[in-house]
């Protein structure tokens, strides 16, 4: 056992030394392309993703910070029992939904913090909340690539179903939620001024971090385009820029692959998702064996979907008429989807104080 333990532990070294290695040369041999990435990712961040992000993640917080979250329960309630998740988790899914892949698992690592969630319960939730959101589906994704909204309304209505099938899924492998028992203390909520403070204070640090996640990727993207496939390899480490190099190719190819982005996510949103949730006893192992499953969902839900309404046929992979730059949501998209967001609010009624597990 022990010569076991050795080894295991040399081979664990060895291949950590020759990832370092290889990254440190593949940095001094193709420097000039990591630094063209470092700036394309500064461009994407500027022109993508705090537009698309900052205003959700301070929104995210404020309703977390707030009693405004709970008004989220009940109108949505069906979802709990669905999910296997307690009442008050369910805006955590609904907002990963709406705000894009981060935003979700940052509410999550909120709630167990809190002691609202407990950390098996987040993990299966987890598995269902990393999720693309509409806007760059439409004008990241679909615009550039078909020249098409609808196309990428099709794809984001097979995503929502498919994160709807992974988390049922979730759920029959991991059994319904823990949180029962004796209510613990309320929970306390912020005065709405000082938690619009606290959500715009924990929003430009969360939106810091992303961008820094962004630009090591893109760097990464640039730096491995020279492997076999490198280009389409690139979606799965950072989506944005594999999207972008999509435009130009056939339909069913750009369709495809671009499906596979959005719905994995890419290693860089799975590492933001890691980061936010360090220290809350929250592990990944639930949510990478579940991705697989979530990705297929939605390409199988997407290919069907086209079929059906003969989306081929209607768009095209070139247009005459001039397209919008690739990037994510621009900045009135991000404030539609905020309005939408607080219609979502509106229809509901207040609801009662989340019930949670008493941590042991």
């Amino acid at each position: 056992m022990k010569r076991y333990k050795l080894v295991r532990a040399t081979l664990t070294d060895v291949l950590l030394c020759s990832g370092c290695l290889f990254l440190g040369l593949l940095l001094l041999a193709r420097g000039g392309e990591a630094a063209e990435g470092v700036r394309e990712g500064l461009a994407l961040c500027a022109r993508s993703v705090i537009p698309s992000l900052f205003l959700f993640l301070a929104f995210s917080d404020f309703l977390s910070l707030t009693r405004a979250g709970e008004l989220l329960s009940r109108p949505f309630g069906f979802l709990a029992p669905l999910l296997g998740i307690p009442r008050g988790a369910v805006p955590a899914f609904l907002l990963s939904l709406v705000g894009g892949y981060p935003v979700g698992a940052r509410m999550i690592a909120r709630m167990v913090r809190e002691g609202t969630l407990s950390p098996q319960t987040g993990e299966k939730l987890l598995c269902s909340c990393v999720n693309c959101s509409p806007a760059f589906l439409i004008v990241g994704a679909a615009l550039p690539c078909f020249g098409s909204a609808k196309v990428g309304a099709v794809m984001y209505a097979c995503q929502v179903l498919a994160a709807l099938l992974t988390g049922l899924l979730a759920r029959l492998l991991c059994g319904p939620g823990t949180e029962k028992g004796a209510a613990p203390p309320k929970r306390e909520t912020l005065p709405l001024s000082q938690g619009f403070v606290e959500a715009v204070t924990g929003a430009s640090r969360g939106i810091l971090l992303i961008c820094g996640f962004v630009l090591v990727f893109s760097a990464v993207s640039h730096g491995l385009a020279f492997l076999p496939y490198g280009e389409d390899w690139t979606g799965l480490l950072e989506v944005t820029v594999g999207c972008g190099r999509l435009p130009g190719r056939g339909f069913w190819e750009m369709l495809i692959l671009a499906t596979v982005y959005t719905a994995f996510g890419g290693v860089c949103v799975w590492m933001q998702a890691a980061c936010f949730l360090r220290g809350t006893g929250v592990r990944m192992r639930k949510f990478v064996l579940l991705r697989g499953v979530h990705v297929l969902f939605s390409l199988l839900a997407t290919i069907l979907a086209a079929k059906q309404l003969r989306l081929s046929s209607q768009v095209f992979s070139t247009f005459s008429a001039a397209l919008p730059r690739q990037g994510g949501a621009t900045g009135w998209a991000s404030g539609l989807l905020i309005l939408l967001c607080l219609m979502l609010l509106l229809c509901g009624r207040r609801c009662a104080i989340i019930k949670a597990k008493d941590r042991k």
